[in-house]
């Protein structure tokens, strides 16, 4: 699992990456809990396949997504 910290009117986040060997999951955690009800996930095979067609990294697209769900609200 690796992890990425934000802060955002004055709570702290944490952004979880997990890879269950087939697919890669995003979620945002607040003290420990979910900080929403969502999750993000795109499949290893969609990963590569969009890293090597397009050069588009959506790992680090979701990532940025999760985080933009925290901060537009």
């Amino acid at each position: 699992m690796n992890t990425q910290e934000f802060q955002h009117n004055g709570k702290n986040y944490e952004v979880r990456i997990i890879s269950d060997g087939q697919s890669v999951f995003v979620k945002v955690f607040t003290e420990g809990r979910p900080a929403n009800g969502l999750r993000y996930e795109a499949t290893l095979e969609t990963i590569h396949d969009a890293a090597t067609v397009t050069d588009l990294d959506i790992v680090k697209e979701l990532i940025k997504t999760a985080q933009s769900d925290i901060t537009k609200n």
